[in-house]
């Protein structure tokens, strides 16, 4: 079924590929970023380095997005882009017509050059933008295995003229787009961390308690979801230790998890679900004590605005998305199952079992074991 689906979406993406193209205009790059929150995070600082590069001096720049994030993009990053393209990819994936059109209009820009920073990249998805292109020159990373079939192992070798590859691992997602950005501009990069520009995030438009902490206990992954006893088992602490108020975001895609922690937690709450922009959240996380979520872009969100982090994460891709580097975010902590951080303590193990997805239960995540990180931080 997947081939077949595979040989569609090769078709929608050939026949938006034909016809006639903006030429005669000037030189024109693309740069294609469509997946989540978290990795956009760990991404845009280097955008203005590539859009001003003395490389690609004199092109016009243009940006592919996921819309899901688009608000952080416009907040602080639009400045160095002429034209966006903002793709829902859930219509991508089941609409051929939309699919179709959004491809075509890529197609029509008649661009010079392509990148694609991502290194999870997806042949359904970001590839099949940096095909419809048809640039002379397309740059990308060897993909990560991890999201490729085996029949269409190598596939991208064709695809793109230029595959930037890091062999370390692992490797903190941050560094590697740091790597990858000195590969596509050809010198060396000045940015260090994610923080961003607190001066541009607006007012929380509803008040807020004087001391409060976070809490996001949603996600889209139902397989990342920690037991609602347990986030109240650490609010708990969190109030009676230090009478800090809860308060609980997410989207409203959250609200089964977030009105399932209010139902059980019988303290001070401020319930924000459905309330916040993703602009807006980072207001709200730059005056609160801590976060406590699930492995989730939240997590990220938190850490570009310095609040402490207690986030509940199964060994998935150690090390490449948490926990963050001390130099980065020395208040950033990641708490695995015992069982888990014992293993991720053998350097054979980590590379031989959790470079990639494990199926590890979130719920192993004990709660005594989170209050200790929290203990340990504040009483520091």
């Amino acid at each position: 079924m997947n081939r077949l689906k595979g040989i569609l979406y090769e078709l929608i993406g050939w026949l938006a590929a034909i016809g006639p193209r903006k030429r005669g205009l000037g030189k024109k790059l693309l740069v294609i970023r469509v997946d989540e929150i978290g990795d956009f995070m760990l991404w845009h600082p280097f955008l203005k380095e590539i859009a001003t590069a003395d490389a690609y001096k004199g092109y016009e720049f243009h940006f592919c997005g996921n819309q899901s994030w688009k608000p952080l993009f416009n907040q602080f990053d639009a400045e160095w882009v002429s034209k966006s393209f903002w793709i829902d990819k859930i219509r991508f994936k089941k609409e051929i017509g939309y699919r179709y059109g959004f491809l075509k209009q890529v197609y029509r820009e008649g661009y010079d050059i392509v990148i694609n920073p991502t290194f999870s990249r997806d042949k359904r998805y970001d590839d099949s933008i940096v095909k419809a292109a048809r640039a002379k020159e397309r740059i990308g990373m060897t993909a990560n295995l991890e999201s490729v079939q085996s029949y269409e192992t190598g596939y991208d070798k064709t695809l793109y003229n230029q595959l930037f590859e890091r062999r370390e691992k692992p490797i903190f997602e941050f560094y590697r787009n740091r790597f990858f950005t000195e590969f596509v501009i050809q010198k060396h990069s000045t940015i260090s961390d994610t923080k961003i520009d607190q001066n541009r995030l607006p007012a929380f438009p509803i008040q807020v308690p004087d001391q409060y902490f976070v809490v996001f206990p949603g996600s889209r992954s139902k397989a990342r979801i920690w037991p609602t006893e347990h986030f109240v088992q650490v609010s708990n602490y969190l109030f009676e230790q230090y009478g800090w108020t809860a308060v609980v975001c997410g989207t409203k895609g959250d609200r089964v998890y977030t009105d399932a922690f209010i139902g059980q937690y019988k303290k001070p709450i401020l319930d924000l679900t459905g309330k916040t922009s993703l602009i807006e959240m980072l207001t709200v996380f730059t005056q609160a004590h801590c976060l406590l979520s699930v492995d989730t872009g939240s997590v990220h969100l938190a850490a570009s605005v310095g609040c402490t982090v207690f986030g509940i994460f199964n060994g998935s891709q150690y090390k490449r998305f948490a926990p963050y580097p001390k130099e980065m975010a020395a208040n950033f902590y990641a708490v695995y199952p015992d069982d888990v951080e014992e293993e991720l303590k053998d350097d054979s193990m980590v590379k031989q079992k959790y470079e990639y997805v494990v199926r590890v239960p979130y719920a192993s995540v004990r709660a005594e074991k989170v209050i200790l990180a929290v203990h340990g931080h504040f009483s520091s």
